[in-house]
């Protein structure tokens, strides 16, 4: 199929690729996955302030944040895409926010993979700063909220930052943690546009 070349390849590389991702999609939906990224809020019951996270089947996760306060980040998205974890049910978003020469295409390139972000600049100190923000959703209303954001919209979003999540079977099992380099994973408790792009030069 991807290897039919005629005068018209490019359009039909295109369908194909169109159709495989109809069926990806259709085949998660089938499998129980919420292709929104939605965390099953209401399979999961969350402590108060959050400290520990219990799934419909036993599973728990222990919560330990980095600081006793929240954290604000202002700034312009270059990057969303949504998450999906078996082992980490609840997180729900990576969205990178830029200030200054991070905000502008024209001097910085970014890409983010794998939840890591890379960047070029045409400097060798750009000016600013960029978080990836590892997203963990406080409720269904600050998904809601979460899923109003684009790329290149400006935002602001408010947390408390998390050190570590620790992972245990029902029955009390250690089964490993989960931490960032580098990145800001976040308890969103707001999340709001102030302004809605265009892309900045």
């Amino acid at each position: 199929m991807f290897l039919l070349r005629r005068y018209d390849g490019t359009m039909i590389y295109r369908k194909s690729f169109f159709l495989i991702l109809v069926i990806l999609c259709f085949f998660l939906s089938a499998c129980g996955v919420d292709i929104s990224g939605r965390p099953p809020f209401e399979k999961l019951t969350f402590s108060h302030g959050a400290t520990r996270i219990t799934a419909e089947d036993g599973r728990y996760w222990d919560v330990v944040f980095e600081y006793d306060r929240n954290t604000t980040f202002t700034g312009v998205v270059r990057h969303v895409s949504l998450w999906y974890d078996f082992a980490a049910p609840f997180m729900s978003h990576d969205i990178l926010i830029t200030t200054g020469d991070f905000s502008s295409r024209q001097h910085v390139a970014v890409v983010v993979m794998g939840h890591k972000f890379f960047y070029r600049s045409d400097t060798r100190s750009p000016k600013g700063s960029l978080n990836l923000l590892h997203i963990l959703p406080a409720s269904d209303e600050v998904f809601n909220e979460l899923t109003k954001i684009g790329k290149w919209d400006e935002v602001r979003v408010v947390g408390r930052e998390i050190l570590r999540i620790d992972a245990y079977q029902p029955d009390g099992t250690f089964m490993g943690y989960m931490t960032d380099a580098g990145c800001n994973t976040i308890l969103v408790t707001s999340a709001h546009v102030q302004a809605v792009g265009p892309p900045i030069p």
